[in-house]
């Protein structure tokens, strides 16, 4: 999942620096005529970016290991992910060289949040509908969201290379990797969330006899001891998606208020680039370099498919903390769901 996320960024990144080879016209960014910013304004920016992605992030990356266990009546959570991935293919081919050339960067992230936002809410009440038609949202908002902001970090750090000596492929890796910082404590903070609303109450024995069936053997329907697999709670529901809800709208004021637009980012020839730029992505793939990239993304898409669904369904409790503090929850690396750290239960992890 994490991995997915840094190569949405790789390509924006490539995008960007490969605008030049097209008609100017229409490339999303460009420092020629750029308004002049101060070193303060421009990383001033830069935090607002990264902090708000970490704050609207933080509840999608937690839902999505939610999915399998929270969700899984009927098979509702992972179709809703799968939506969400194939609308978001789509949208990352077709829309963000037109919707960026169009309204610019700020405009997309501000919209494209608040497209995402009905998914998250759609999370409150199972229904097939709004679940699959905030996924479809969320999926076509995605691909136009990271192709803008990666498109912002790389304009800002363009212009904060003219107010230094520094070289600009080191200040964009600078830039970039505070970006990450921020992107990657989206699941130690979502996880920590789902797991004080969604602590379990119900205890284990001290002595449990379990069959010794896990990694690819296991069998999910003996796994009776998984207190995570049990539905949440009306309540717990309804506090964990206002948090969440209520940390992506905190971040659409952030966008808003202190987010500084691109002021030559704006254009109105976008559409015509539509057609050129798929087909400049079909020629790419002759490169010989491109072709070797494809089987590490067909891995990274197995392997979060099998980290935020049978992972997180399929992990059991372990042991108790019987010094004061029994109850308390924890989450394995921080992104799985919620169990109780248990002392006293030899259990193995179950891993199917």
């Amino acid at each position: 999942m994490i991995t997915d996320r840094k190569l949405s960024n790789v390509v924006g990144e490539y995008d960007s620096v490969e605008a030049p080879d097209h008609d100017k016209s229409s490339s999303c960014c460009t420092t020629s005529g750029s308004e002049p910013m101060s070193r303060c304004r421009i990383l001033k920016n830069l935090f607002v970016l990264s902090f708000c992605y970490c704050l609207f992030y933080t509840g999608f990356w937690a839902l999505t290991n939610l999915q399998s266990t929270m969700n899984a009546v009927a098979g509702m959570g992972p179709d809703s992910q799968a939506v969400i991935y194939g609308f978001s293919m789509l949208s990352s081919l077709f829309l963000p060289e037109l919707v960026i050339d169009r309204f610019g960067c700020k405009t997309v992230l501000i919209t494209s949040t608040v497209l995402c936002l009905p998914y998250i809410v759609a999370n409150v009440h199972l229904r097939w509908d709004s679940l699959l038609a905030g996924s479809a949202l969320f999926g076509l908002a995605s691909g136009p969201f990271n192709a803008a902001l990666t498109v912002y970090i790389d304009e800002i750090a363009l212009r904060f290379e003219r107010t230094v000596s520094g070289n600009v492929e080191f200040i964009m890796s600078c830039f970039f990797g505070f970006y990450t910082f921020f992107m990657e404590n989206t699941q130690v903070w979502g996880n920590t969330v789902s797991s004080l609303v969604l602590k379990p109450e119900t205890k284990l024995p001290g002595n449990i006899s379990l069959p010794e069936k896990c990694g690819a053997v296991f069998e999910p329907e003996t796994n009776g001891t998984n207190a995570n697999l049990i539905p949440p709670s009306d309540e717990e529901r309804f506090m964990l998606i206002g948090i969440f809800v209520g940390m992506g709208v905190l971040a659409l004021i952030l966008f808003v208020l202190f987010l500084d637009p691109l002021k030559n980012d704006v254009k109105r020839d976008g559409c015509k680039a539509i057609a050129g730029r798929f087909v400049v992505s079909l020629k790419h793939y002759k490169t010989p370099h491109q072709l070797l990239l494809i089987p590490i993304t067909i891995l990274i898409g197995i392997e979060s498919a099998l980290y935020s669904n049978e992972f997180t369904e399929n992990i059991k409790i372990l042991e108790e903390i019987d010094d004061g503090i029994s109850g308390l929850p924890w989450n394995g690396n921080f992104a799985t769901v919620p169990f109780h750290w248990r002392r006293g239960v030899n259990l193995t992890p179950a891993l199917r």
